[in-house]
């Protein structure tokens, strides 16, 4: 592998975290970005990683970085939208048969894989404008005009990728809408270790916490709760939420002072094949998680690892076999994290109060051992 030439297209965590990996095995790599370097990494919220991504950062020597950047996440509370707390998890199941799962903000993960490699070989402000096969190798015309040839292109420009579009059509991958969404902002100067979320019907929030401060979500369906905007909407959750949660009252008063807050639609996307010839879409490219079960940086994290440990075992002549195993090991696997994401996705994403209150009673009997089934399925594959 290491007399290969590989180009990764998108500097967001899958594309670093390969770059990372590569520079470990000792490959020829560059990377392209199509932001430019004033405006990258302008942006993001927070993560909750579980220990999927918090490996591989230990396996790049990056884990004292990580961990003084983040902080452990030690339980998981759902409210009902009164505020009054419905069901509460213990994490610490796989804080201690897993590893560490902890909450960061996405900029500051990003600086640390940054960190991790040589800046120089990042291109700010360009994109791939046509990629042509040819005798095993990737042709790739550049926006500059430039021209290189590649034995591997690593697709990792994100759930919307522009390049996936030069040789995947409209009918080869699909988006899944929940028609739901909302505004994230930050309560800053706040330290918990608790993810909060408050469940009502056609509102959810959600309180997730990273170092020193915690991140806020508050959301609804699109149509209903863009009609009323971000301040209205906000007063009106909080007019149901009890006087006696301040911590909640101080997050929508904080969020709907928000100058220019995001707007985050909830949808996800799934690409029927990974990889054209020597062409692999990676992370979000190839699928892409709703934000719902927190799994979605540390599944692009442990693809980019499963990658570029099957090609390390391969050589240029046998690079189509080596693609066919990190499908075969990685692709199902990745895809029932994602059905998982969904299946919690509709059990938050209720508009009838009816249907609410029946599925907030039934959430108190739904057991540690029902949730550490399905968390310790997606890290155990």
């Amino acid at each position: 592998m290491q007399n290969f030439n590989i180009l990764i297209i998108g500097a967001g965590i899958a594309g670093l975290t390969f770059a990372n990996l590569l520079k470990r095995e000792g490959v020829n790599f560059r990377i392209i970005e199509k932001e430019t370097s004033d405006t990258f990494n302008n942006s993001g919220y927070m993560l909750g990683l579980l220990p999927l991504g918090g490996r591989v950062l230990t396996e790049l020597d990056l884990e004292k970085e990580y961990f003084d950047q983040s902080i452990e996440m030690t339980d998981y509370e759902i409210h009902k939208e009164n505020g009054k707390l419905n069901k509460a998890y213990s994490l610490n199941f796989i804080n201690k048969n897993y590893g560490s799962y902890r909450g960061i903000e996405r900029k500051k993960l990003v600086e640390i894989l940054i960190d991790g490699i040589e800046k120089a070989q990042i291109l700010f402000g360009i994109t791939a404008n046509e990629i042509r096969q040819i005798d095993n190798l990737a042709n790739v015309t550049f926006s500059d005009g430039k021209k290189e040839s590649f034995d591997l292109v690593i697709v990792a420009d994100g759930i919307h990728s522009e390049t996936r579009k030069l040789l995947w059509n409209e009918k080869e991958y699909s988006y899944r809408d929940t028609n739901w969404g909302g505004w994230v902002g930050w309560l800053e100067n706040q330290e918990m270790a608790t993810y909060k979320e408050y469940w009502g019907a056609s509102s959810f929030m959600g309180l997730y916490p990273v170092k020193n401060k915690v991140g806020v979500f508050l959301g609804g369906p699109n149509e209903s709760v863009k009609k009323q905007g971000l301040y209205n909407f906000a007063k009106k959750i909080q007019n149901e939420i009890l006087p006696e949660f301040d911590l909640i009252h101080k997050a929508l008063d904080v969020l709907a002072s928000t100058e220019n807050p995001f707007y985050w639609e909830f949808h996800d996307c799934r690409t029927n094949d990974w990889n054209k010839g020597n062409v692999i879409l990676l992370g979000d490219a190839a699928c892409g998680f709703l934000p719902t079960a927190g799994v979605g940086a540390s599944m692009a994290m442990d693809s980019a690892s499963a990658l570029v440990d099957e090609l390390s075992r391969t050589d240029k002549e046998h690079l189509e076999y080596g693609i066919k195993m990190y499908l075969k090991r990685q692709k199902k696997r990745v895809e029932t994290a994602q059905e998982d994401s969904r299946k919690l996705g509709d059990l938050m994403f209720v508009k009838s109060n009816l249907i609410a209150g029946i599925r907030d009673y039934a959430v108190r009997f739904y057991s540690i051992k029902q949730l550490a089934k399905n968390i310790s399925k997606t890290m155990e594959g």
